[in-house]
């Protein structure tokens, strides 16, 4: 592939277009089944194999993390799942590999991929029917409830997304379904406000709740996490002691990797980076899955660096800028830096990185530091 770095590792990530309906907060690539013709999903399958196998004689190693995500992966069905994952891990078996999965999608036959998947992340988003509702989720609360006793009883690692600051949600309701989630002993939570998209139904009825809400709904949700013992480390995401998710990691680094799918994006290269996206929509992919390559300048490749990074708790490794963009962090965002307040922001000799109060205001610091780019 023109312009990967085999001297780097590689990821892959794979998009399935395809869920039973979509949620009405989703803004990502998706068809609901009752749009798409079921001959759609093996040709979407061969094609997927078939750009595997192309990569996988190219690089001609194990990848670094492998994701499945979506949409909803389960629609394919645990045997194409276990195909298109034998397949990408013909070069060696990479150091993880997650698949997403909805609650109503999983059952016990899921442990019969345990020799080919270290990771699991389902999409619980609330234990109250409500709100789900209120969401358009597919899954309601028994749902959860048995994929959770599912996944808890299981040997993989597993992630369980929770939404908040959902229109008439309480406070209370966000830490009981915390307390309930944890109960079951994720190694890893992400936790995150619900995002109006534009062209998505949630947004033509309701209204967001407002900043105000929306901080006191994050400070009292990362404060019942942390009180379980789990790191905050990234804005979104909190892990138990060496549960952090490696792949979610390659793209704060702005790590190399491989989107394919329709809509699936691609990053590659360390000092001159490629951005890559396939197809935009199922049927052009079906017919001919092609990528749509565009060079970054130094300028874009570093400001993409500082959005990723910057959000984890780890930060910016100021001898790893320095290596890839041939500037001194300091030298270069030390004015910036002075204007921001003291308390949403860590600076050493060796990294800079935000504070959890920083995390509150991320965009404005981000904004503050790439005005000096």
């Amino acid at each position: 592939m023109k312009g990967l770095d085999y001297t780097k590792p590689l990821s892959l990530y794979i998009h399935v277009p395809f869920c039973s309906r979509k949620c009405d907060y989703c803004a990502f690539y998706s068809l609901p089944l009752s749009a798409v013709d079921r001959s759609w999903i093996e040709k979407y399958v061969s094609i997927i194999l078939k750009e595997v196998d192309a990569l996988n004689r190219d690089y001609g190693k194990a990848y670094r993390t492998i994701f499945i995500g979506g949409g909803n992966p389960g629609i394919l069905g645990y045997w194409n799942i276990r195909r298109i994952l034998e397949k990408a891990e013909e070069n060696g078996m990479p150091a993880e590999v997650t698949v997403e999965m909805n609650p109503e999608n999983i059952s016990e036959e899921i442990y019969h991929l345990f020799d080919i998947i270290t990771r699991i992340s389902v999409g619980v988003q609330s234990m109250d029917d409500s709100v789900l509702q209120s969401l358009g989720r597919n899954a309601r609360r028994r749902d959860n409830l048995r994929a959770l006793s599912i996944l808890s009883s299981s040997p993989f690692r597993w992630n369980a997304d929770i939404i908040t600051a959902v229109p008439g949600e309480s406070f209370e309701r966000t830490l009981a379904d915390i307390d309930e989630v944890v109960s079951f002993s994720p190694g890893h939570i992400s936790f995150y406000c619900l995002s109006f998209e534009e062209g998505t139904p949630l947004i033509e009825r309701e209204v967001p709740v407002g900043e105000d809400d929306e901080i006191e709904f994050l400070s009292r949700g990362w404060e019942r996490l942390r009180s379980y013992g789990y790191e905050h480390y990234e804005v979104s995401n909190f892990a138990k002691p060496g549960e952090r998710c490696i792949h979610n990691q390659v793209y704060w680094n702005l790590g190399q990797y491989v989107g394919f799918g329709p809509s699936a994006e691609s990053s590659i290269g360390y000092e001159n980076v490629i951005s890559m996206r396939e197809n935009e929509n199922l049927v052009a992919y079906l017919s001919s899955p092609a990528l749509t390559c565009t060079p970054l300048t130094g300028e874009e490749a570093e400001e993409e660096y500082l959005l990723s990074s910057l959000r984890t708790k780890d930060g910016i490794n100021k001898i790893e800028y320095s290596a890839r963009f041939g500037r001194d962090f300091d030298s270069v965002y030390s004015d910036a830096v002075s204007r921001l307040d003291r308390d949403t922001y860590i600076s050493t000799p060796l990294t800079f990185s935000i504070t959890e109060k920083g995390f509150m205001v991320l965009d404005r610091i981000i904004l503050a530091l790439a005005m000096d780019l």
